[in-house]
């Protein structure tokens, strides 16, 4: 009964109106499912999360203009995780918020022994799940934080945002807004939200999504593509990011595209925070030797 059961949950699970055998691979995947799922619940009583910073450069300048914070676990056995391991489950386990609110706290805090060693990091960008936008103690959590005023961002996916928002959504969103947070959208071009939803979200950025800059060296209708996302942004007001840049070719396409920000490996990974701060060091060296 236990075997039938696990192969009818995984029939529903792929949409219904079909059936699914039992199998020893099948047993095997919820095993593995249930030792990864107690390992992110004891991961966060033990800290495990942490962030990873990625810089964002100005495209003309190459100035550092911020720092996105990447989620990563530290498992004690497999090493640093990447979120394509844990996010899934972690979402299913309803546990993403609280993931999203030790990036944060952790964030602030690492700002705050940024700014106390002279290190400019202009504004601190975290990604916020769309469960966490329905959390109505949101705000409450947020108030009780020292926030730094127009240094912080949430990144909202932008699959998640809907034209469309529920009252709690839409409530949480002029409230962070209030707190003086500013809401980017992040892989722009690959979801639901459209122009009408840009108007009413007013975004500070956008991030162009890696899946339209990897081509753009190649081919010129992706970047005729990229140049028209790019209009979008400037018409509107709204700063464009490309994310996923790998090469200086691509970065040097994009600045001629009207790019306003660059981020990806051709500039820097993403890196613990002891490792961004002595990226910092260095670049703000050369910066006075010059």
């Amino acid at each position: 009964l236990v075997n039938a059961d696990i192969a009818l949950y995984r029939a529903k699970e792929r949409g219904r109106n079909r059936h699914e055998f039992f199998s020893d691979a099948l047993q095997a995947e919820i095993a593995t499912v249930k030792r990864v799922a107690d390992d992110i619940l004891r991961g966060i009583e033990q800290r495990e999360f942490l962030p990873y910073y990625q810089p964002l450069f100005d495209a003309r300048t190459l100035e550092v203009v911020g720092v996105e914070a990447l989620a990563r676990w530290n498992h004690p056995v497999d090493g640093r995780l990447a979120p394509v391991s844990f996010l899934k489950i972690a979402e299913d386990l309803n546990v993403l918020g609280i993931i999203d609110s030790l990036m944060l706290e952790q964030a602030l805090a690492d700002y705050t022994r940024w700014d106390a060693l002279g290190l400019s990091v202009p504004s601190i960008s975290v990604n916020v799940s769309f469960k966490r936008l329905h959390d109505q103690e949101l705000i409450t959590s947020l108030r009780d934080l020292d926030l730094p005023a127009g240094k912080v961002s949430f990144e909202l996916l932008e699959s998640i945002f809907l034209d469309e928002v529920d009252p709690i959504v839409a409530w949480n969103l002029d409230q962070i807004r209030d707190l003086g947070i500013h809401v980017d959208i992040d892989d722009f071009g690959t979801g639901h939200a459209s122009i009408v939803s840009l108007l009413k979200l007013s975004p500070r950025r956008f991030k162009i999504d890696r899946q339209f800059v990897t081509p753009i060296t190649n081919s010129p209708e992706q970047r005729r593509l990229v140049g028209s996302i790019v209009e979008i942004g400037k018409s509107l007001g709204i700063a464009v990011v490309a994310e996923g840049v790998e090469t200086m070719q691509q970065a040097s396409i994009l600045r001629k595209l009207g790019c306003d920000i660059l981020q990806g490996y051709a500039f820097a990974q993403p890196m613990p925070a002891a490792e961004l701060e002595t990226f910092l060091g260095k670049r703000r060296r050369l910066s006075n030797a010059s």
